[in-house]
């Protein structure tokens, strides 16, 4: 799976020069976890990617099979819109989710944020 910055109206245009947008890992494989239900599951996990230029953004998720030689595209799905904000109008970080608690405990390396802070 790859991620791509995409504007908020997602009309199918992608940002051309990621590196300039986007930093971190925007390729994960399948890992196979528990979910917070306890069942197994696949799940692509991009635990340090992160958006450079502040604006208003959607990611594109894409995944890809690699059959022999060939690469081939399964399907694509975008996110919710998202805000990047500068650094001083950052609002905070929010406390880490369960299900992503729950992966790092399983091993997954992801930055794990135990308390809610709100800056003044």
């Amino acid at each position: 799976m790859c991620a791509n910055l995409v504007h908020p109206t997602d009309s199918g245009e992608s940002f051309t020069v990621s590196s300039r947008y986007l930093a971190g890992t925007v390729v994960s494989s399948l890992h196979k976890l528990k979910d917070i239900d306890n069942k197994d599951g696949g799940f692509f996990v991009f635990g340090d990617i992160s958006v450079r230029v502040e604006g208003r953004y959607r990611l594109r998720f894409s995944l890809f099979e690699i059959i022999r030689d060939e690469v081939v595209h399964i399907q694509s799905v975008v996110s919710d819109v998202f805000t990047v904000y500068s650094p001083k109008a950052f609002p905070g970080m929010s406390e880490s989710t369960f299900l992503s608690r729950s992966f790092s405990d399983q091993g997954v390396r992801i930055r794990i944020r135990k308390e809610h802070r709100i800056q003044m």
